[in-house]
């Protein structure tokens, strides 16, 4: 059997499950009308995808679900399977049994189809039964409705039917779904067409603002490429320029500080020297007029005196011998007393002189010492001066010695999200600024970003500069650190403990949060036996600082110690300052031992002014010293001439006051005029260095005029170029993303005169291109792949165009000829059918148009026995079923099925032509199993098993089998029997 089973449960008026076993080759189901048999037909419909309601006689396909009795509660799914015996592959599927299976649940509506219980698309199950013989809509299937409307029906109506038993319905369902894919294509080829069309307008604009662009590009990146040399050139001279600049700036300030200092000096000595001359002038002033004083009384002590002298003459020369005695006498004790008094004034110089010696040489050991002094101090001032310069140069430059922080900061501004660098974000209290640098330790280089992409996009920029590297603190995924509640108790009653190292910081708010992350876990103690004892009773779990540097470690490990000039960003600030106050100190003491210097060495100069004078007026004195020795012997040799005997005895006392005074006179002349001299040879010497002093002022103070110019034009100029130098760098940096160190190690050497040649050609060249538009050769390329992929679109449409119009001519080549074979067949079959149907008589079919095979309606010719009725429509009821079922049996030996179900098509005919059918049905039984719904006796005498269905309880359906050969042994048996 074709079909082995049909299990239901739910389905209609079957509430519970049915299981329907197919045994025999001629199926009756019988039963009084409305006890639900054609329920079964109906079933089997549904399975096979009927989609129709009303053919499913129901308003909604959930009325196909079991909706209840008065005894029986509603049931929520509806389920019919059939079994099918697929041995002989008719059905498309390779496997030898075949369940199909129909769901629908009442609650959503869902429905599902199975295939040896395995969940399939509806298609599916078209496609199985597809060119089987089977379906809704095939001769498989007919009902007393199928009849009537095939007899009634206009001749193409009927050719449905004769397609299906040619085969070549699945031909006209695949030309269908052809024509409809056709169509389909049509219009797609159309809009891609229409698309094509468009885009093939924009393509050839595009394609040439697209190599116009491509060579702008090109040109622009060797215009870039030479533009990179030409500004690294131009970076390098510049950086020269400023260099000489400086370098020339700095003797400048030099000589203009030695300048104004030697003003200063001069102007000081200058200052100085008028006071000495004007003392000088006063001294000067007071010895003229004591020197005039004294010659007036030289004037009139020498009259008395010659007056004196002409009395002594007078008496040599005419008094006795006694008288001349006594004026050689009195002229002897003159000689003598001129002598002694002159050897005493050389003693006395050769005395001054010595001790001027003395005091000369214990003044330049005293110079000596001050100048080792001064140079002592003018050392230590250098060497401050150069530590502040030092410090200077690390406050402007503070990342000199971290290259990849030094490119970051010094393009900070084309890199975005970059804040800045810890140690200059983080400002640390006055005092605290040792501890809170060893507590950051390298952290203090660390550079603050405000996320991640910004520190990736800064490590990009080293990466491609080769500029070193750096460590970057992304604000967004930092995380503050903290010290226990308990610790932080401990640590307030410890002594020597000053607080948490995040507390002594100052910093925007927006920097809080790297203070807490680096500083805010970090103790600080006074001094480092304090630090040890607080680091014991934590357990020397946290790091601690002291103020003067020292560190303990975690776990116990200590750091200290200190190294000459060293200084970290967070103590140069502090050293600048205290450096800054050491110089004033130090420059007040090189003043004070410049004074001392300068007042040893006038000291020097006066001590050797005074030891020449004394030189000097010792040796004029020895040769006036020798006239008045010899005189006074000349006068003794004269004397004893005279009065031998007084030679030897007492002499008398020499008391001339006039000569006293006379010797006096002169010797004070003789220093005043000496004195007088030298001062004003001083006076002279003090003016003539005065006036040099002012020469060289004015010299120097006109040269420091030119050198101020000369610094201000340099200046001036130094700032245009540090102008054109920030620009060339921030434009080598904003937009190439190079930094002149790496840039310069990637510039080829080349003449750059000619580059900058090439710059100016490429510039017009550029300029000559006109407006661009940069996004042409994207748009280009993005409108070119629609337009080829269009293209190969509307090619591919075009070939499946003409392949389906090839298919569909193929599949009509298939169904004209499947067609015409299978009417032939069956217009042979038909007169045979339809004698034995109706006794006697002939049919044949008719093609309403020959030539069109494909659309073409069929007619039929049938003359009963005995009648000459030419159209089909003016039969009686039943001879028109008669007529319809000989066709249909004619198709069937044609094109036989594996499967016909009958649904009361024998209902019009009477008993005669019922039997006829019922025999008839016979001599298909070997090709098609039958399953036949009848209440016509005629016709169940002719099936092997009938099923009965009843309904004993109110509206539910239920089955009984009987074999009807089983029934007619029974029944023969009962009439042998005795009554």
């Amino acid at each position: 059997m074709f079909l082995k089973r049909i299990e239901m449960q739910g389905f209609k008026s079957f509430a519970d499950k049915v299981v329907i076993q197919f045994d025999h080759d001629v199926t009756g189901i019988v039963g009084p009308n409305g006890c639900g048999k054609s329920n079964i037909t109906d079933a089997i419909r549904w399975v096979l995808g009927e989609q129709s309601v009303k053919s499913l006689r129901g308003n909604a396909m959930t009325d196909v679900i079991f909706a209840g009795s008065a005894d029986r509660r509603m049931v929520n799914m509806a389920e019919v399977t059939l079994v099918f015996d697929n041995s002989r592959r008719d059905l498309n599927s390779e496997l030898d049994e075949i369940e199909v299976t129909r769901r629908l649940y009442r609650n959503n509506g869902e429905a599902q189809y199975l295939i040896n219980r395995n969940p399939v698309r509806l298609k599916d199950v078209v496609d199985l039964i597809l060119d089987s013989g089977l379906g809704k809509d095939s001769l498989s299937m007919i009902s007393q409705g199928n009849i009537s409307s095939f007899a009634e029906a206009k001749p193409i109506e009927r050719r449905a039917i004769f397609e299906d038993a040619a085969g070549v319905s699945k031909y006209k369902k695949r030309k269908l779904e052809s024509l409809s894919k056709l169509e389909r294509t049509k219009e797609n080829l159309d809009r891609t067409q229409d698309i094509l069309s468009e885009l093939e307008r924009q393509v050839s604009p595009l394609k040439r603002q697209a190599r116009k662009a491509e060579i702008y590009r090109e040109k622009k990146a060797r215009l870039q490429e030479i533009e990179i040399a030409v500004l690294v050139e131009e970076i390098t001279h510049l950086n020269q320029q400023i260099n000489e600049a400086v370098k020339t700036l700095f003797d400048i300030e030099n000589s203009t500080t030695m300048q104004q200092t030697t003003i200063q000096v001069h102007e000081t000595a200058n200052l100085e020297a008028k006071k000495d001359s004007n003392g000088l002038e006063v001294e000067i002033n007071k010895l003229q007029e004591e020197l005039m004083r004294v010659i007036n009384e030289i004037q009139t002590l020498e009259t008395r005196k010659i007056e004196l002298d002409e009395k002594r003459k007078y008496a040599i020369e005419v008094g006795t011998r006694e008288e001349k005695a006594k004026q050689m006498q009195s002229l002897l004790e003159e000689a003598r007393f001129e002598y002694e008094d002159r050897q005493q004034r050389l003693d006395q110089l050769q005395r001054d002189v010595a001790l001027l010696s003395q005091q000369l040489s214990q003044t330049a050991m005293e110079l000596a010492e001050n100048s080792q002094k001064n140079d002592e101090a003018a050392g230590i001032l250098r060497r401050l001066q150069n530590r502040r310069e030092v410090l200077e140069n690390l406050a402007r430059q503070p990342f000199n010695s971290q290259a990849g922080v030094k490119a970051v900061m010094d393009s900070q501004a084309f890199l975005p999200g970059v804040l800045g660098v810890v140690a200059k974000v983080l400002e640390p209290e006055k005092g605290y600024e040792e501890a809170i640098s060893v507590a950051l330790g390298g952290a203090m280089y660390n550079i603050v970003t405000t996320d991640e992409a910004s520190a990736r996009q800064a490590i990009s920029f080293l990466k491609k500069n080769q500029s070193g590297r750096a460590t970057f603190l992304p604000i967004r995924v930092l995380k503050p650190r903290w010290i226990a509640q308990d610790h932080r108790i401990v640590a307030q009653n410890t002594e020597g403990f000053l607080g948490v190292a995040s507390e002594f910081i100052h910093c925007d708010p927006q920097f809080d949060l790297v203070s807490q992350s680096l500083l805010q876990n970090v103790l600080v103690c006074d001094t480092l036996e304090h630090g040890n004892n607080l680091a014991d009773l934590l357990k020397f779990s946290y790091k601690i600082v002291t103020l003067d540097g020292d560190v303990i470690h975690r776990g116990g490990s200590m750091t200290g110690g200190k190294a000459r000039n060293s200084s970290s960003l967070m103590t140069v600030q502090r050293e600048l300052e205290e450096i800054t106050g050491t110089i004033q100190s130090q420059q007040a003491k090189c003043q004070l031992a410049q004074k001392a210097l300068d007042q040893s060495g006038r000291q020097r100069s006066e001590l050797e002014r005074s030891l020449t004078e004394k030189r000097i007026a010792s040796a004029q004195l020895e040769p006036v010293v020798d006239a008045k020795r010899a005189k006074f012997e000349r006068l003794k040799n004269d004397y004893e001439l005279l009065a031998p005997e007084a030679v030897d005895g007492e002499q008398e006392t020499f008391a001339d006051s006039l000569i006293t005074s006379l010797n006096q006179a002169y010797s004070r002349r003789d220093e005043i005029t000496t004195s007088l001299s030298q001062k004003r040879q001083q006076k002279m010497k003090l003016t003539a260095d005065i006036e040099r002093r002012e020469q060289q002022i004015r010299q120097i103070r006109r040269e420091l005029e030119t050198a101020t110019a000369s610094s201000h034009a340099i200046q001036l100029d130094k700032a245009k170029i540090e102008t054109r130098l920030e620009n060339n760098l921030a434009r080598l940096t904003s937009e190439y993303q190079l930094t002149y160190e790496y840039a310069r190690t990637k510039v080829e050497e080349s003449h750059i005169e000619n580059a900058r040649e090439e710059v100016l050609q490429l510039r017009s060249e550029i300029e000559a291109l006109g407006n661009i538009n940069m996004n042409a050769p994207e748009e280009y390329t993005e409108v070119n792949d629609r337009y080829e992929f269009m293209r190969k679109q509307v090619d591919d449409l075009i070939a499946s165009r003409d392949k389906i119009l090839s298919a569909i001519d193929e599949m009509d080549e298939v169904m004209v000829r499947q067609f015409k074979d299978m009417f032939d067949k069956i217009n042979e079959e038909l007169g045979d059918t339809f004698r034995a149907l109706f006794g006697g008589g002939k049919a044949r079919l008719i093609l309403e148009d020959p030539t069109d095979l494909l659309n073409t309606g069929i007619d039929i010719d049938v003359q009963p026995p005995g009648k000459s009725v030419q159209n089909i429509r003016l039969f009686s009821g039943g001879e028109k079923s008669l007529i319809a079922i000989s066709v249909l049996f004619a198709i069937l030996k044609a094109r036989p099925v594996p499967l016909c179900i009958f649904d009361e098509v024998e209902a019009a005919l009477d008993q005669g032509n019922v039997e006829r059918f019922a025999r008839y049905i016979k001599n298909f039984s070997e090709r098609t199993q039958f399953i036949v719904v009848t209440h016509r006796p005629g016709t169940m005498g002719q099936c092997e098993v009938l099923y009965g269905v009843t309904m004993q309880k109110q509206g539910v359906s239920q089955m009984l089998k009987v074999e009807l050969t089983d029934a007619i042994e029974m029944a023969e048996t009962k009439e042998v029997q005795p009554a």
